[in-house]
């Protein structure tokens, strides 16, 4: 009887410490991912920038560029 009752204790305990082990894995993963949030937000955000910039002088770029001609010279 002893013997039933300090295998189901000690299994209980392994359950107990696995539980504190996988918790403690998931704050881990939720605070890398956390980290992985803001730094995608702050690249969208500087994508956002440069893409502004870009627009405001591609359109000027655009048509001051010198195309090369497919009939050539005559």
């Amino acid at each position: 009887m002893w013997m039933i009752v300090g295998l189901t204790t000690v299994g209980l305990m392994v359950l107990g410490i696995c539980a504190v082990l996988a918790y403690r894995e998931v704050v881990l993963l939720g605070r890398a991912l956390s980290r992985s949030a803001e730094r995608v937000a702050r690249a969208g955000a500087e994508v956002e920038r440069e893409a502004e910039v870009l627009s405001r002088h591609g359109g000027g770029l655009a048509f001051t560029a010198v195309t090369p001609s497919v009939q050539g010279t005559n």
